[in-house]
């Protein structure tokens, strides 16, 4: 199946719901240099993240008429560290929470080394708060102490569980409860977050961010019992956004079987 020229045809084939990934602009992962940091220089983090990135990245959100509902529901959250965990429906997702949706706080994201490959501006996307999930120990144990301290620090972490990138989706993927650690661990709040698509049939949507509300940890759970728990209460959560709010299907995706290797 050829999903390659999907942005004319306007249909898409998949058959792995938690790895199939429609990217046009997927490149290799590399492997994290052994001598990569994951805490930023302040210097450099502020230039990029606030003269730079964030007023563009701001009009470019303002002018595709991107829009939030439910903010309201962050506002208990001002004295804490949270986690924002979205569906993953645009490249725009990529940078609408840290420059358009939250401005009283840093927005850290977690994503693949893909952004690595882009030679030259590892020291800016790190100061914009990229944090790529490494390959081994060492590195993934520092990216745990990263989340931790930025969490203390009241900011917030974005994790996107679907992993891949499904343009126009109007579903909630399923997604792995691996990523639903760190809020245990951390014992932090989660907020469910999902981009609906809004507009005539026909025509390029346009999107709307809606927020669900606060999920917190179990106190009588463990941390395994946690993830577990905040896993389930976040899908839940972000079906039901999608069950309450009618969107345009810009995209058909048409389920197909898994193709299974040819014997030679």
């Amino acid at each position: 199946m050829d999903n390659t020229n999907w942005k004319k045809t306007r249909v898409i084939y998949w058959s792995d719901e938690l790895n199939d990934d429609f990217n046009p602009t997927l490149k290799k992962r590399p492997e994290i240099a052994k001598k990569y940091k994951y805490k930023r220089n302040p210097f450099i983090a502020f230039i990029s993240y606030y003269l730079f990135a964030k007023p563009i990245m701001w009009l470019y959100c303002f002018f595709h008429g991107v829009r939030v509902e439910g903010k309201y529901r962050l506002k208990s959250l001002k004295k804490t560290g949270y986690i924002i965990y979205a569906n993953h429906v645009a490249i725009a997702d990529a940078f609408k929470f840290p420059s358009y949706v939250i401005h009283d706080k840093r927005v850290n994201i977690i994503g693949y080394s893909d952004a690595l490959s882009l030679k030259g501006l590892c020291p800016i996307l790190k100061g914009l708060g990229y944090l790529p999930i490494p390959n081994d120990i060492n590195h993934m144990h520092e990216l745990n102490e990263e989340i931790g301290r930025l969490l203390n620090k009241k900011e917030v972490i974005l994790i996107y569980p679907e992993a891949h990138i499904w343009p126009y989706y109007t579903k909630i993927r399923n997604f792995k409860s691996a990523s639903f650690i760190y809020p245990a661990e951390f014992h932090k709040p989660i907020v469910p977050a999902v981009t609906i698509w809004r507009g005539k049939a026909n025509k390029k949507p346009k999107q709307t961010v809606v927020f669900g509300r606060p999920i917190y940890p179990d106190p009588d759970l463990s941390p395994l019992e946690n993830k577990q728990y905040l896993h389930d209460q976040c899908l839940l959560a972000m079906q039901e956004i999608v069950r309450k709010h009618p969107q345009v299907e810009y995209i058909k995706y048409i389920q197909v079987e898994k193709e299974t290797p040819k014997d030679i």
